[in-house]
């Protein structure tokens, strides 16, 4: 029996030494770099202007100018009731329902945020694109009001249950575009493009959260950008621009590759998530034991502050974010013996080193734009190449340089996120386009 004595006292010691680091683990707290990092993550936006997000809530409908802010204020009051009122997914819907849905199917679907291929698909099918455009004329007027907007601050409560804004909405104007420029009304289309670039690249580099941040500036680049590309092939090299895309398509400054301003709120985001999932928290008799509220947000904050950029020189060197340092194993981390949930939750932090990383893309991919726009107003001394090589300073990377494609029919520059390809391109011009011997 002395065997079993022997046995009940290692258990018994080890149960000790588990209570005791667990002890440690909850009262240490978070750490002074995980403060910092919640200090930097909950200081406030210090967006200017008007803010879209009532305006884009409401898209949908055809709620009146003078109506937006009270009816989203009206919403935003019933969802935070609702939510409270039930554990479950709460009965909701929006005022604004009672004014006429705008939105119109077709015989075609609209082009979506892809800009590179609508002037194609509306030229093979234009009665029917047409058509639509015209059905859903009140829901793109309404989008292409947003011009009229600064920046994107969330209103929602950040509640897992709660429904998303109609941001999908947003891309209906590319498919105007393309019918317009297509109909004939080229430097029409053209300067709608450039304003409708520019609202999207202010709104995304002034959003507080990823999702608006992201769609954003997938329709700066992507959907605008893209169709615009398109059309400068087919307008004459003497076609003068319309002055809305001087400013869409201005160099990017440092600031336009930072994620800061999502990135905070993300955190409240991700809080908000967890607080409203039942199962993370004390639903359950022993939930308490492996999740702390406050230590899983310092430790989230600390890895988005890693990929949050602080100063424009950070941005302006265009280096690749990548993780410092190795990251130790969940069982080898003292925070996480009292927290293990949250350790799990969070995972490997690379993913928000890819949001940095696109956000540095997103810029190379502006520098791009303005590069094909700057071309065009340069004379042919040289190879395209050569050309290049003279682009003005705010235009071109210290770190990855715009290059010709290898069948010279587009100009690119490579990522630093590579999931969606390892370079971004545009076509060029047929006035641009070299022959194979002057490229030699």
């Amino acid at each position: 029996m002395r065997w079993l004595k022997r046995l009940g006292l290692g258990c018994l010691v080890l149960a000790v030494v588990v209570a005791l680091l667990w002890t440690v683990s909850r009262l240490r707290g978070p750490t002074p770099a995980q403060r910092a990092a919640l200090a930097q993550l909950e200081a406030p936006n210090a967006f200017e202007g008007r803010n879209a997000f009532d305006a884009i809530w409401v898209l949908r409908y055809d709620v009146p100018e003078t109506e937006i802010s009270a009816v989203a204020d009206t919403d935003m009051q019933a969802m935070r009731q609702a939510l409270g009122a039930s554990a479950g997914i709460p009965s909701f819907t929006s005022a604004a329902a009672r004014y006429p849905d705008l939105q119109r199917t077709g015989a075609v679907r609209h082009c979506s945020s892809g800009g590179a291929d609508c002037l194609s698909k509306v030229s093979a099918a234009y009665d029917d694109y047409a058509a639509l455009v015209e059905a859903n004329a009140r829901l793109i007027e309404r989008v292409d009001a947003l011009a009229a907007y600064d920046h994107h601050a969330w209103r929602l409560p950040y509640d897992q249950r709660a429904p998303l804004p109609p941001l999908t909405l947003l891309s209906w104007p590319v498919t105007s575009r393309a019918v317009e420029f297509v109909r004939g009304d080229r430097l029409s289309a053209v300067d709608a493009t450039c304003r409708n670039l520019a609202a999207m690249r202010r709104i995304g580099a002034s959003s507080d959260t990823l999702i608006v941040h992201n769609l954003a500036r997938s329709l700066t680049t992507n959907g605008y950008g893209a169709l615009l590309a398109s059309m400068f092939a087919e307008l004459p090299r003497d076609a003068v621009l319309p002055p809305s895309c001087e400013l869409a398509l201005a160099a990017p400054a440092a600031q336009e590759a930072s994620v800061c301003p999502p990135m905070k709120g993300e955190l409240a985001w991700a809080t908000g998530l967890t607080s409203s999932s039942h199962e993370a928290y004390m639903q359950a008799a022993w939930n308490w034991l492996f999740f702390e509220p406050e230590q899983f947000r310092a430790l989230l904050a600390e890895q988005m502050a890693a990929a949050c950029a602080k100063d424009a020189g950070t941005l302006q060197r265009d280096m690749p974010f990548v993780a410092s340092g190795e990251v130790l194993p969940i069982w080898q981390r003292l925070e996480c013996v009292a927290n293990i949930d949250s350790c799990l939750l969070i995972g490997d932090h690379s993913v928000y080193l890819g949001y940095s990383n696109r956000a540095l893309d997103h810029r190379a991919r502006l520098q791009l734009l303005a590069a094909l726009v700057w071309l065009r107003g340069q004379p042919d001394d040289g190879t395209l190449e050569e050309r290049l090589a003279r682009l003005p300073q705010d235009l071109r990377s210290p770190a990855r340089d715009i290059t010709v494609t290898g069948d010279g029919q587009s100009i690119e520059i490579a990522q630093y996120d590579t999931s969606r390809g390892a370079t971004w391109s545009l076509p060029l011009p047929p006035y641009l386009v070299e022959s194979p011997a002057a490229a030699d």
